[in-house]
């Protein structure tokens, strides 16, 4: 058992490497107004789903994406406190995380449901040899689903067992190389309309997946993404973590770009759920994602309510 002045001075000492008084210098050096439309961007990333939702049944049918949606949420509220901190290229490497949950969340919500899997037409072209032919990411669900025919309805009512089905894949080497690239998903997600409006306005390729590789630039440590040598360039003591005005307002656009992409992406894996009492409440949320300049969200929520019928 810990001691009571074991705990204190440990407990002193995280709170000290925490970097606390940094949040204050950088709130006061950066763009206040920008870093936080960035930061209540990720809250209303949060709280679509809750608009969505009525019941148990609603949850499961959705809950493949529910599962990495959550975990988005998280990541990107740590992500923005390591950018208030000073630790920019921790800050990047979740932000990137969190974009890389967004797409595979709504990707395997996507394969658990058959409307999808049967257009899964860029999908079909990935894979890999094994034995003698070649097996994509389709084959192992369908041979799967061949085996137990009631998957295919199991996963309709709970999306979330995908999961008990790719999780074999993960932990064997030839396996792994049918699980599609991150490139190749959001080529996917384009073919499937989930990037709408975006995709109307610019290639998801280009506007998704290259700012991917950007932000995957810190996660591998590119000599210019590191701590120091974001100090270098802005001329800062190299060994001090030390508040970097640019480089705070570069990443508040970063993360607001991350979650305008991220609310779009899950109102088109909800929309097939959507229904008046969901429509209203959409439209009461409209305010707030035109002010924080949400525009892609905020052109697909219009879209929304303005659509005929109960169920989509």
């Amino acid at each position: 058992m810990i001691g009571e002045n074991e705990f204190r001075v440990a407990f002193l000492r995280c709170l000290k490497e925490l970097n606390i008084p940094n949040i204050a210098i950088s709130l006061q050096r950066c763009d206040f107004e920008k870093m936080q439309k960035a930061h209540d961007s990720i809250h209303e990333f949060m709280l679509i789903p809750t608009g969505f939702i009525n019941s148990n049944k609603d949850f499961q049918a959705k809950s493949a994406f529910l599962i990495y949606h959550s975990e988005a949420f998280d990541q990107a509220h740590r992500s923005l406190l390591e950018a208030l901190t000073g630790y920019y290229n921790a800050a990047y490497t979740l932000l990137r995380n969190t974009l890389e949950l967004i797409l595979k969340g709504a990707f395997w919500e996507c394969m658990a449901h058959k409307k999808y899997r049967d257009r899964a037409e860029i999908i079909k072209k990935t894979g890999t040899k094994i034995g003698n032919s070649k097996k994509t990411l389709i084959d192992r669900l369908s041979e799967r689903i061949r085996q137990k025919p009631s998957i295919e309805e199991d996963l309709e009512k709970t999306s979330a067992g995908i999961y008990d089905i790719i999780s074999p894949l993960f932990e064997d080497e030839t396996l792994r190389k049918i699980v599609p690239s991150v490139r190749s998903i959001v080529e996917q997600l384009e073919n499937w309309e989930i990037f709408d409006p975006i995709q109307r306005i610019i290639n998801p390729v280009e506007y998704v997946y290259d700012f991917y590789k950007k932000l995957s630039a810190d996660v591998h440590v590119a000599p210019d993404k590191t701590n120091i040598g974001k100090r270098l360039l802005a001329e800062k003591e190299l060994f001090e973590t030390e508040v970097i005005p640019d480089e705070l307002n570069k990443y508040a656009e970063d993360l607001h770009r991350v979650m305008d992409i991220g609310i779009v992406v899950e109102l088109n894996i909800l929309e097939d759920i959507l229904n008046e009492k969901s429509k209203r409440w959409l439209n009461e949320r409209l305010i707030v994602i035109t002010e924080l300049e949400l525009n892609y969200a905020s052109t697909k929520i219009v879209e929304m309510i303005n659509t005929k019928g109960d169920n989509l």
